[in-house]
Formats: structure tokens, C-alpha cells, sequence
């Protein structure tokens, strides 16, 4: 009954992995569209420097510029290929323990069964020996087992309810901080390419 209230548990909780990719996604998704708008302000920069005497000072800069975003967003596109190797190694690694568990508990269960039912079989003779009398006796010992039992149950269900409940909330907290930091992260960028965004430059007086 107590690995039936753990596999309720454990069905009944938010994956975390699915919450994860997510995330995942929504960072993606951030730095593909930065890299358009790091292309197209160089774009923009890049037609203005022909426009200007020393062209190729004003393209050095601004490539340098590109590179540094460029260079920023693999950063960051890195990490997240790195955070995702981890999270499905230690998924990989959890469901080796769980299958490892699983069988070391179906064997502990086997033994438990065979144990009750030797125990049974020697109750059973027990109380055939010892008459309906004996039996009579004993019956109220055991509705204050069971008694006591059904608490230890219940009890624990409310322990794994409690706890499922704040991983939940810990995985819901985890998630808007990652897109909150994406947020920010691109409201920076944004200000770092308007501030060296230049107006294009007059075009040179025709000679007369």
C-alpha cells in the first residue's frame, strides 16, 4: 500500500524535465531572434559606413561590434546545450536508480510475502490448536493493529502530499526566473545596439 501511495505521488507531480525543455525553448527562441536583430542593426551600420569618408574604420567598428554580440548569444546558447546534457544525464541516471530500486524492493517483497505467509500458516495452525477461544481473544489486539496502521498510512499520504505540493511550487519559482532573466538579458541587449546605432552620415559635397 505504501508504494502505492508513492507511484500516486509521484505520477500526480509536475515533470520536471518538461518544464525544463520549456525554458529551454523560450531562451532559444530569445537568442535566435536577438541574432536577427545583431544582423540587421550591423546591416544598417554597414550601409552607413559607405556612406562616410573612412569606410573601413566605420566597418572594422562595426563588425567588431557584431562579433562581441555574436560571440555573447554562443555564450549563452552554450550554456543552455550544457545545462540540457546535464539535466538528461541525471534523468538518465535517476531512471537507473528507480529500476535498481524497483527490483531490490520486488525482491524484498518477495521475501516479505513468503515470511507473512510462512507467518500465516503458522498463525493458522496456532489458532486451530488453541481452540475458538484463543481466537476470540485475539481479535481485538488486532483491530487495534489495524487501527494504527490505517494512521501510519494516512499520515504518510498527507507527508507526500505536502511535499509534492512545494516541489511544484519551487519548479513554478524556478521557471519565471528564467524568464524574467531572459527579459532582462534582452532589454540590455537592446539598449547596448540603440546606444552605438549612429545616423547616417551626410552624403561628400560634388565638386563644383
Amino acid at each position: 500500500m505504501k508504494r502505492l501511495f508513492l507511484l500516486l505521488a509521484v505520477l500526480m507531480l509536475p515533470p520536471a524535465w518538461a518544464q525544463d525543455d520549456g525554458a529551454d525553448r523560450v531562451e532559444r527562441a530569445r537568442i535566435a531572434a536577438e541574432r536577427k536583430q545583431v544582423d540587421a542593426a550591423y546591416q544598417g551600420e554597414e550601409k552607413a559606413c559607405y556612406g562616410r569618408f573612412a569606410v573601413n574604420d566605420c566597418l572594422n567598428d562595426a563588425r567588431g561590434r557584431r562579433r562581441a554580440a555574436l560571440a555573447d548569444l554562443r555564450r549563452q546558447e552554450i550554456s543552455l546545450n550544457d545545462a540540457q546534457r546535464k539535466r538528461r544525464a541525471a534523468e538518465r541516471l535517476r531512471s537507473v536508480e528507480e529500476r535498481a530500486q524497483e527490483r531490490q524492493q520486488g525482491g524484498a517483497d518477495h521475501r516479505a510475502k513468503a515470511a507473512e505467509g510462512h507467518r500465516g500458516r503458522e498463525a493458522r495452525t496456532a489458532e486451530k490448536a488453541a481452540g475458538r477461544a484463543s481466537a476470540e481473544m485475539t481479535r481485538p489486539q488486532r483491530a487495534v493493529e489495524r487501527e494504527e496502521q490505517a494512521r501510519r498510512r494516512l499520515a504518510e499520504a498527507n507527508a507526500e502530499r505536502a511535499q509534492r505540493d512545494k516541489d511544484a511550487a519551487e519548479n513554478v519559482k524556478r521557471q519565471e526566473k528564467r524568464l524574467a532573466d531572459a527579459r532582462e538579458r534582452k532589454a540590455k541587449l537592446d539598449k547596448r545596439l540603440a546606444e552605438h546605432k549612429k545616423p547616417d552620415a551626410r552624403p561628400l559635397p560634388t565638386q563644383p
